[in-house]
């Protein structure tokens, strides 16, 4: 009885939502405890007030061996079955301040993953509204934004998406996609699809940053954090940055990674995009306080590293919302 009623508190501390519930009966019965057992550690490790559905298709994709580039219908696309893993990892905590210098290759390039890996990509998307929108018919306006948003969950388990809104904040555009995913042709598909709804016809896409996020291996896969705030940055190196001696370049990232880990309150994320995107890195900043990303900005300022980066790109500051509040705030409602 002791044993049950502690199990019952342990599963009251984690509620599910009924996204990720309805995802969790999709996995094949002989595998749904562990899958769900990871779910739970993985939320309360990573300080999740609930398991939402990105964690259950996270997890999945890592579970799952890589498929070939297919393209999904309209309808829900149905996960490929994962395969029965020999133990059940619980996901590793991470600290407040994360700088993935293991998930990137900033001085050399990612080395060839072998087909049990999951390699990951982030894709930022940055788009315009058109002013007319604000004229549309608000039966048209609501059709539109709900066909948008069923795109987002027609992917959903296979790329894990994050809205942001960027209106009244930056002049490059007005809503700020984040999405993660193994597989860039269901990246490209998606934003395909998503421009094709009626909503689409008034969006323009401003900017697209496009980074490799690494070989996740065995770990658990990387997702977004719920944070208010995301600070997004293409990095360009000097064209001197690669006649540096290795230790030079490797003592420099190392100094950045340092300085990052004096301020509690921010993720710092390297995406590579070399050799995908016209930049070499992505820098992204996930904070609940803006101050402590400008701080942070601030002090990178100062760092070896920083004489080798062209100062012409700048990054922009998103506010992390629901999808749903992210579209009424394009106005036509």
């Amino acid at each position: 009885m002791a044993a049950d009623e502690a199990k019952n508190q342990e599963e009251a501390g984690i509620p599910w939502t009924d996204d990720a519930q309805a995802l969790l009966k999709k996995v094949p019965f002989f595998i749904r405890k562990n899958v769900e057992k990871e779910a739970e550690d993985y939320a309360r490790s990573h300080g999740m007030a609930r398991v939402e559905a990105s964690v259950i298709v996270r997890i999945k994709a890592s579970k799952s061996s890589e498929g070939a580039e297919s393209s999904p219908s309209m309808d829900p696309p149905s996960p490929t079955p994962p395969a029965v893993p020999e133990t059940a990892p619980s996901p590793p905590s991470r600290e407040t301040v994360t700088v993935e210098s293991t998930r990137t290759a900033e001085s050399t390039p990612p080395k060839s993953s072998p087909s049990s890996s999951l390699r990951e990509f982030a894709s930022f998307v940055i788009l315009r509204i058109d002013p007319e929108w604000r004229k549309v018919h608000p039966a048209e306006v609501g059709h539109g934004k709900k066909e948008f948003a069923d795109v987002v969950r027609t992917f959903e388990s296979q790329i894990a998406s994050s809205s942001y809104s960027l209106v009244g904040l930056s002049g490059l555009g007005d809503v700020l996609l984040w999405r993660v995913g193994t597989n860039i042709g269901l990246l490209q598909e998606m934003t395909g699809k998503l421009l094709s709804t009626y909503l689409g016809r008034y969006l323009t896409v401003e900017k697209s940053y496009l980074g490799f996020l690494g070989e996740s291996g065995a770990r658990s896969p990387f997702l977004p954090r719920n944070s208010r705030f995301i600070h997004v940055r293409p990095l360009v190196r000097s064209k001197d940055w690669p006649q540096l001696p290795d230790f030079v370049r490797e003592g420099s990232e190392r100094e950045r990674r340092k300085v990052a880990e004096g301020f509690s309150g921010v993720r710092m994320t390297m995406a590579s995009s070399y050799g995908l995107d016209e930049s070499d890195l992505l820098m992204i900043m996930e904070s609940d306080s803006a101050e402590t990303i400008v701080d942070l900005n601030q002090a990178l300022q100062t760092t070896e590293e920083n004489r080798y980066l062209h100062m012409t790109c700048r990054g922009l500051t998103g506010i992390s919302r629901p999808l749903g509040d992210v579209l009424d705030m394009l106005g036509g409602v």
